[in-house]
């Protein structure tokens, strides 16, 4: 059995050096084999120090991928890279993006993928929704609406590349599979306040190509499981959109980073 503590959108910028102390220690009072962090850790200038410390203060292996916060005030292309060199100063920290498949039982493989909003799902043109992504992430400056829609479906299509060629790879040796991203994939996925996201938000906090990647690829595979795990909206929730497929959106609060849930796998 591997317990895993599950962790997403703790925005560690907002918080004091004492309260995040005491949070690392929450997590190591739980015991875990390994944590899963799925996004918005902290911002750009300062993720690399926060995971640092993290890495410091927990022993177990820490699988993550980065949320858009995590490319405030930087790049997205730079973050990346950084979080790779990361990885191989820091053996206890996977970022997932940068990985194939990580095995964590003999029955279950660990896959994964920032992901981005691809602003596919509602209503994107008539959206109102400013997202501050667009003038504090490099890549998503100085756009228009309409030429910034174009970089949005970009970057959720690379994610869902990354999904197409991964997990195929995983299921060929693993009956059951994980995967962490940030962003939820189906618009039932969308959680924010005990609802589903309407028009005007949905755009903004799914990725309907990785949605189609998974729907795609498990309905191929009817005798393996498929579990996610994602963040983003701060609102907790769960879809099943297949028989094989169960999709978990991990709530949370600004200032108060807490564990989503701890569970066990074998």
């Amino acid at each position: 059995m591997l317990r895993i503590v599950w962790l997403t959108d703790v925005h560690l910028n907002f918080v004091e050096v004492e309260d995040r102390s005491a949070f690392f220690a929450s997590v190591c009072q739980e015991s875990p084999d390994a944590v899963l962090l799925t996004g918005d850790i902290a911002e750009g200038p300062d993720i690399v120090s926060h995971l640092r410390a993290m890495a410091r203060e927990i022993s177990a292996p820490i699988y993550f991928v980065l949320g858009n916060h995590d490319f405030y005030r930087d790049s997205i292309v730079e973050v990346r890279r950084r979080m790779s060199r990361l990885c191989e100063e820091t053996p206890s920290l996977v970022y997932l993006t940068a990985e194939e498949v990580v095995p964590l039982t003999p029955s279950i493989g660990l896959i994964g993928h920032d992901g981005w909003a691809d602003a596919r799902l509602g209503d994107y043109e008539r959206s109102l929704v400013m997202m501050h992504d667009n003038h504090l992430i490099k890549e998503l400056i100085g756009y228009n609406k309409q030429q910034r829609w174009d970089v949005l479906k970009r970057l959720g299509d690379q994610a869902a590349a990354h999904i197409r060629r991964v997990l195929p790879l995983a299921l060929e040796r693993f009956p059951e599979v994980l995967l962490a991203t940030h962003v939820p994939p189906l618009r039932e996925a969308c959680w924010h306040e005990g609802r589903i996201s309407d028009n005007q938000w949905a755009p903004h906090f799914t990725c309907k190509a990785i949605g189609d990647a998974i729907l795609d690829i498990m309905q191929s595979h009817p005798d393996q499981r498929l579990t996610v795990y994602c963040g983003h909206t701060h609102g907790q929730g769960r879809c099943q959109p297949l028989e094989n497929v169960e999709i978990f959106t991990g709530g949370a609060q600004y200032g108060e980073p807490a564990i989503v849930s701890t569970f066990t796998i074998a």
